[in-house]
């Protein structure tokens, strides 16, 4: 299969992107009037009056462009009853080109009163400037469409990496602690975390970093992060404290109650007497992390 029996995108038969040639025609086709004026390139209006000349231009532009959009939307009306391919498009652009032409030679012809030019060199003319006219609106219309597709791709495409992503995160090994607002804000293995402290309507994240301790400062409150099916593992022990149970090396009973030593770094979380039952329970084997 060659690239001309390829379907034709969807972009290039859109309203929008109908809308946009036609508007780039327009424009290119003022800008050449008013550069060239074509109607001295053309010889056919030295003997005109200058109301005439003006009709001519007007004649010449409303007949094209009502070709053109009579065109574009009819080729978009067929393609979406048989999905056409490049090769069907080529075509078609050429005959529109040569109904056009065509056209517009007519109108000159009339206009025409000397008869400097005789019909098949009004029509070459005529052919040469419509090309001329319409080339660039085509490349224009063609290239702005292909770059807004490219870009709705490319964020397709980033939807679907951010959508693997958080799925890949959600299904490893992995903590992920979430703002205020419910957005993804810090991830890392589950094993690195260390544990939480609070920090009035913030929290302290202290976790593992490439071997030495790191804190990562989330918009969440502590009360906020017992919610065990999002933070499976994290045992709450204290007011101010939540720890990660696998990395508690031992519990021991001071003076002051019962105290945490975590395994990675030398460090002791108190337990409060509120958590203290619920802790004991813990260790004992009587009560899981995510009751």
């Amino acid at each position: 299969m060659t690239k001309l029996d390829l379907k034709i995108p969807k972009f290039l038969t859109e309203k929008k992107g109908i809308w946009l040639f036609l508007f780039a025609t327009i424009i290119f086709a003022i800008m050449v009037v008013v550069i060239y004026k074509p109607i001295g390139y053309m010889n056919t209006s030295e003997v005109l009056i200058k109301w005439n000349r003006h009709l001519y231009i007007a004649i010449q532009f409303v007949a094209g462009f009502t070709l053109l959009a009579i065109s574009r939307f009819l080729f978009r009306y067929v393609n979406k009853k048989r999905p056409l391919i490049f090769r069907d498009m080529i075509i078609w652009v050429a005959c529109e080109l040569v109904l056009i032409s065509f056209t517009i030679t007519c109108v000159a012809s009339f206009f025409n009163a000397e008869k400097e030019l005789d019909f098949i060199e009004l029509l070459e003319r005529v052919s040469v400037n419509i090309l001329s006219i319409l080339l660039i609106p085509y490349i224009v219309t063609i290239l702005i469409l292909m770059l807004r597709e490219r870009r709705h791709q490319i964020e397709s495409l980033n939807n679907i990496i951010d959508k693997q992503q958080e799925k890949r995160i959600e299904n490893n090994e992995n903590l992920n602690f979430y703002d205020q607002g419910g957005k993804l804000a810090f991830s890392t293995k589950k094993s690195n975390v260390l544990f939480i402290e609070a920090a009035d309507n913030y929290s302290n994240i202290h976790y593992m970093n490439e071997g030495k301790e790191d804190t990562f400062i989330l918009h969440n409150s502590l009360k906020k992060l017992e919610d065990k099916e999002k933070y499976e593992g994290l045992l709450r022990c204290h007011r101010g404290y939540t720890v990660n149970i696998e990395n508690i090396k031992l519990i021991r009973k001071d003076k002051e109650g019962l105290v945490i030593e975590l395994s990675q770094i030398n460090r002791s979380i108190p337990v409060s007497r509120t958590y203290n039952e619920k802790v004991v329970r813990f260790f004992a084997g009587t009560e899981s992390s995510e009751e």
